[in-house]
């Protein structure tokens, strides 16, 4: 039978483990806790800037299409309705005419408006972002389950 000095041993793997996570001081853990915490959060807020980013420039182009489609509406209706009420009151009845236009400019324009709103639908939540936090918060809280356990196995 073979002896260590300061409780060496060798692991599964034929590896040698010294035994020093559980040497360390309880302080020296914490602060190796926060200090890859804190190196993890700073990660996952770039991780979420960039997500954000390109989730607001679809939403900026869903929102620009959904104004467009607005103000072609607002312009349209205003020369249509003129020239059209105009040209169509020679065939039939004014407000015939008043109608018929009036129907046609809000198809253009809801069917403008409902290709805006698709796009905005588009825009997501940082689904990476979420799912990298899940992990990290496992993480977190096996390691400090891991080190509560060494604390008061050594206690």
């Amino acid at each position: 039978m073979e002896t260590y000095s300061s409780r060496t041993r060798l692991d599964q793997d034929g590896g040698r483990d010294t035994g020093q996570l559980g040497e360390q001081p309880l302080g020296t853990l914490v602060s190796e806790f926060l200090e890859q915490g804190k190196h993890l959060l700073r990660a996952e807020f770039t991780l979420a800037r960039t997500e954000m980013r390109s989730e607001a420039k679809k939403a900026a182009a869903g929102g620009g299409m959904l104004a467009a489609g607005g103000v072609v509406l607002f312009l349209g209706a205003m020369a249509l309705v003129a020239f059209l009420v105009i040209a169509l009151a020679e065939v039939m009845p004014l407000w015939g005419s008043a109608l018929l236009v009036t129907v046609l400019l809000l198809a253009a324009g809801a069917g403008i408006a409902m290709v805006g709103a698709k796009r905005l639908k588009a825009v997501h939540a940082p689904r990476k972002t979420i799912q990298t936090l899940k992990e990290d918060s496992q993480w977190a809280s096996t390691t400090m389950r891991s080190a509560k356990s060494q604390m008061h196995g050594h206690a």
